[in-house]
Order: C-alpha cells, then structure tokens, then sequence
C-alpha cells in the first residue's frame, strides 16, 4: 500500500509481529508512528533484543552481541534520543593482530597503508557509485557483477588489499569468510555512510549495553513473551495459536528466522523452495575473566579461514580495568533448519562444540601467557542468514521481494537487508512505510 494512501489506511487493523529484536520493535515503531492501534509483538524469549543481548558482571555492562553504532544507523540513534537512552563515542583504545598462536603480529608497513589509501579512495569509492542502490534498503534488481565471490570481485577489481582489511570485520565479527561471500553483502555493509563513520569516528556504544535500548522501546508496546506459538494459518485472516490459545489479526510481519517458518505456518511451494536456500552460520560468544591477558582489543586473521572453524577470531576488551573479555567464534556447522534451545541434535552438538571451543580458547590464552579463570557466558547465535552466490544471482532477492504482501504476509529481518542493528532496523522500517 502507497504511503501516499494514507487516508484510506484502517489504522484498526489488528498486526502481527514475530520477534521482538531491533527489526521487530522498530516495525512496530513505525506503525505506531502511522497511527496503527492494535500491533502485538511475539518473542519466544523472556527478553526484547534478539542479538542486542548485554549482562553485567561486576556491575559492569558486556555485550554478547551487537556492540556499537555507526552514525548512519539512524533508526537505533533516533530511538536512543526519543527515550533518553545514552550512547557515548566508542573508545577502543588500542587493537592489535596476532597470528594463530597468539604472537602479536607488526604493524602493517607505510607501503601497504598507502596501497589500501589508494585503492579505497580511486577504486572503491568508484565501485560504490557504480551500484549506488545498495545505498538503499534491500537487494533489489542485482547487477550480476555483485552477485559474484567478493574474493573473485575484490581481485577482479584490483582491491585485494582493502578486501584483507575489510576482513576484519566481516570475519572477525562473524558474517562470513570473506573470500566467499556473495560481493553485494560486502558493499552493503562497507557502504559510503559507514566508512565516512569510522573515518570520523562517530561511532557509539551504549554505557549500560544496547539490550537496554531495546527493553526501552519494548515498554511502549503490546509484546507476549515466553510465547511459543504452535501453528500459523494464513486465509481471509491471520490466525495465530499459541499454548495459551487463538488469537485473530489482519496482516503478518515476520521478521524471525525464515527457515524456521515452515515449522509453524502454512506455506506456498515458492516460499518453502527459498526458505530452504538460507544459510546460517555458528557464531559464538565467550564471556570469560582472563588473568594477565593483554588489556586491548584483537583480532586473529590466521583464523579468517574455514580451516581453522572453532578457534577465535576477535576478543572486546570493553571495559578498561577490568579482567573481562568477550571472545568470538565462528564453528564449521551450518545452523539452517534449527531451532536454537528446542532440538536435542542442537544441543548435542552444542555441548561438542562448546568444549571444543573452550580447549581452544584456552590454548590460545595460555599461549599469551593467560589463564582463564571464568566463564561468564557462553552464546551459540544463528547467525549471518544469507545465500549463496549461485542463488542470489537467480534472483533469490526479488523472488522473495515479490512474495511481500501475498496472504496477508510481510518479510522484514536480517536477511533482507544485512544482519547488523542499523540495517535490519533501516528494512523494517521501510516495509512499514511502503505497505502499510
């Protein structure tokens, strides 16, 4: 529905929301904003955020999730200054690089500085205009050339030594080995907006955790926790069952994960063949108090690998003074198809993985002369939902964007834009304002 229609919009109209993360709470934002009087939110959990998940210890906050915003993710910025929540500028003081066996690593030279310089300045900056519509939300009408490996694009264009500092985050805050990944992900994420960001540093960080932000927002909305729903059915309206019985709504917005829907709701064939071709990846969270580790921030690019799947590839040192650090992880298991906490496969496979990633972790801080003296959480996260390059170049993006609206139903969440705060929220938004 036009936005320009607004006056023939039923604001009574009774919506669904599934998932109370950043895309759930800011679609239901923006509906309120509309004038939408009937929206309720259902989360499986006990708790608003979804992947904006942040504890104390020591009376100190630590985020085992999204850390920091960039000043182009103006949705979170705005509704941090609409409720009074406050951010301050990022300081991550010093980080360092060390290889796999946790030996810091020399600095990167004058001439390999110079060399990423140029090629961010003459080539990338070249590349951003040329598929300047991944400036907005969405992957609409994919150019063939951004559907390709970024490692086959990055050496097409003569950028590898960007593409190895781009690494940094997209490996070591577990979206993908970057060297696979489909290239118009890349030039989503390190878009103009983001890039100028870090340039200028304004980049932000919630002092009690980004979780907060989220729990804020949530008390200006109708949400059912703990909710487990049983069955979805789709027809002249949108019934939704749950344990505590049957509830009614005009129209859906879905922004949990896809792969999972087929579990609960009706599907159409179209619907059940894409779903099917998401990808999720293992990416894991370790809290830890670390005695006599080094006090900054690190990355480990010897890890940037498939082949070395388990072992860390970041740790965030987030609070100066203190012995407590959050290690990252990225595993070799394909998390498509399950229910995080419901399937006893996944469990099984997580209690493996969580002491495999331990005996690494542990090596690798014994290594720097460390020892592990807690653990304070530990936080699998179905992660980076995504395709492959084969199926975004058969137009996995507009097959899915053409299904928008089709049974009452609408599509919002990470994987129709890019799995990070600003732009799940950026996507849901414009849902909102294009459809209803």
């Amino acid at each position: 529905m036009d936005s320009q229609q607004s006056n023939k919009i039923d604001f009574n109209q009774r919506i669904a929301i599934l998932g109370a993360g950043a895309a759930g709470l800011s679609a239901a934002e923006a509906l309120k904003l509309k004038g939408y009087k009937h929206v309720t939110l259902f989360e499986r959990s006990d708790h608003a955020g979804g992947k904006c998940l942040s504890v104390d210890v020591n009376l100190k906050s630590y985020e085992l999730g999204a850390g920091i915003l960039t000043a182009n993710n103006i949705i979170p910025l705005r509704l941090a200054k609409k409720y009074n929540v406050p951010i301050a500028p990022a300081d991550f003081g010093h980080s360092i690089m060390v290889n796999k066996n946790g030996k810091r690593l020399p600095k990167r030279s004058l001439i390999l500085k110079l060399k990423v310089l140029w090629q961010l300045v003459f080539r990338y900056r070249r590349i951003l205009n040329k598929y300047k519509e991944l400036e907005h939300p969405g992957f609409h009408n994919l150019h063939p050339s951004v559907t390709v490996p970024f490692g086959q694009f990055a050496k097409e264009n003569k950028i590898t030594n960007l593409a190895d500092v781009f690494s940094l985050f997209l490996t070591g805050f577990g979206y993908c080995y970057a060297d696979h990944v489909p290239t118009a992900y890349v030039l989503k994420y390190a878009n103009r907006a983001t890039i100028v960001s870090y340039f200028k540093k304004q980049v932000y960080v919630f002092p009690k955790g980004m979780q907060g932000l989220w729990t804020r927002v949530a008390k200006e909305h109708d949400i059912r926790f703990n909710t487990v729903i049983t069955k979805i059915t789709r027809a002249e309206s949108i019934t939704i069952d749950t344990k505590a019985g049957s509830e009614q709504f005009d129209r859906l917005i879905v922004t949990t994960h896809l792969d999972e829907m087929p579990l609960l709701m009706d599907m159409k064939p179209q619907e059940q063949t894409l779903f099917k071709k998401i990808k999720y990846l293992d990416y894991q969270t370790i809290l830890c108090t670390v005695n006599h580790f080094v006090e900054e921030t690190g990355y480990v690019p010897e890890n940037f690998i498939s082949d070395r799947a388990g072992h860390p590839v970041f740790w965030y040192y987030r609070q100066v003074g203190e012995p407590v650090y959050s290690f990252y992880v990225l595993t070799d298991r394909d998390m498509s198809g399950e229910v995080i906490n419901e399937s006893e496969l996944f469990n099984q496979a997580k209690a493996f993985d969580e002491t495999r990633v331990i005996d690494n972790l542990k090596n690798f801080v014994g290594e720097m002369g460390a020892q592990i003296e807690s653990v304070h959480q530990f936080v699998h996260w179905k992660y980076f939902p995504h395709v492959d390059a084969e199926e975004m170049n058969n137009g996995f993006y507009d097959k899915l964007e053409n299904m928008q609206g089709s049974q009452h139903t609408y599509y919002a969440g990470e994987i129709l834009n890019f799995s990070c705060v600003g732009f799940t929220s950026e996507y849901a938004e414009y849902i909102v304002n294009r459809y209803f």
